[in-house]
């Protein structure tokens, strides 16, 4: 038997196209594009009006709503039905203080939502206070790996576990923001305990480069979940140096990258003025030149992030996060260059993403 041919298509010239068609696509692609570059590169947003209900896609799930006017609505509720309702209900029963992070965020968002809604059902404007900020974040993120559809449920069941909670919500942030530079996120099997590994492996979409990505956070007693009362902040450098060398102990398959949340309380003024930075930046030199001479200090690119809205009340505006980025062990970044970065593309696009993409989208796409 031979092959039939296959059908011929008729493919159109430019002047065969309706130019609505053509503007239609022109403003498409600017809308992405407008889009990629306040949000990074997670997949659009999936929503529809059915009825006298607004259905969200994330991932392999749907949602749907009668209440929903924005896309921070749909967050609140998400983040809600993630963690269950039942285990909700349960963290709200108990006095304020023994109740779990998220759920004393919630509490401070209701009180948010109670002051600044004029009208119900109507969309109201206000500034983002610490604690909403730190609720509707957690939810984005989450929301960013369902909708990528590598959102595994014993990270969930970590978050729910309140002294695991600091831990799994920076391993969230950290993918997401990858996710959002443009990477694909492959998660480490848990499971493995033959050997030391990181928490997954990025490969950046328009290089094709791979990463061997850890992350770690800084404990306090008393914030996010620890047990303790909140004491003064010292020792800042030490105990995130420390957390450096655990990071780069990791097994790695491909060049590192480690995230270092630092915690501390918002500074007022720019990140580099900021003491904590200046010391870290200075002990890590220290710590490069030691083990540099030795050999025993894998090569590494470092984020050391710091997210204070936990450190605030509904009293005061969200402070914002800050961020810095460096390397360690790579000759290249030992003196200040910015024409270095075009020579590390993926790292180039993933500061980028780290420093600008920290909106949360708060509207439906039209």
């Amino acid at each position: 038997m031979h092959p039939q041919p296959a059908p011929l298509v008729r493919v159109a010239s430019p002047d065969d196209v309706p130019i609505e068609v053509i503007q239609a696509l022109a403003d498409h692609q600017r809308k992405e594009a407008e889009r990629i570059r306040k949000y990074g590169h997670v997949r659009p947003t999936i929503a529809i009006d059915h009825k006298d209900h607004k259905v969200v896609a994330v991932g392999n799930s749907i949602h749907w709503s009668k209440s929903w006017k924005t896309f921070h609505d749909f967050l609140i509720n998400y983040l809600g039905t993630v963690l269950g309702k039942e285990w909700g209900q349960a963290e709200l029963a108990k006095p304020f203080e023994e109740r779990h992070p998220v759920v004393q965020w919630y509490h401070h968002l209701c009180e948010f939502q109670q002051t600044s809604l004029k009208e119900k059902g109507t969309v109201t404007s206000a500034i983002m206070t610490g604690p909403v900020k730190a609720y509707l974040a957690l939810a984005y993120d989450l929301y960013t790996l369902q909708h990528h559809v590598i959102l595994r449920d014993s990270l969930v069941k970590r978050l729910k576990i309140k002294d695991q909670f600091q831990g799994a919500r920076y391993e969230v942030y950290v993918c997401a923001a990858c996710i959002r530079a443009g990477f694909d996120v492959a998660l480490e099997d848990e499971g493995d305990g033959s050997t030391t590994h990181c928490e997954f492996v990025a490969t950046h979409r328009a290089t094709g480069l791979k990463y061997s990505v850890e992350a770690k956070s800084r404990h306090r007693p008393g914030l996010l979940g620890q047990a303790g009362d909140p004491k003064p902040v010292d020792q800042t450098e030490q105990d995130v140096i420390r957390l450096a060398r655990r990071a780069l102990g990791k097994g790695a398959d491909h060049p590192r990258i480690i995230f270092i949340d630092v915690n501390m309380p918002p500074h007022r003024g720019g990140p580099f003025e900021a003491l904590w930075f200046q010391s870290i930046a200075r002990r890590l030199r220290l710590m490069e030149d030691k083990h540099s001479k030795k050999g025993t200090l894998p090569p590494a690119f470092a984020f050391f992030t710091n997210h204070p809205y936990h450190y605030v009340g509904n009293d005061e505006p969200e402070p914002g996060q800050t961020a810095f980025f460096t390397a360690i062990g790579i000759p290249d970044f030992r003196q200040p260059n910015p024409a270095v970065m075009k020579t590390y593309p993926a790292l180039d696009e993933l500061s980028h993403s780290v420093f600008n993409h920290t909106e949360i989208p708060h509207e439906f796409p039209q």
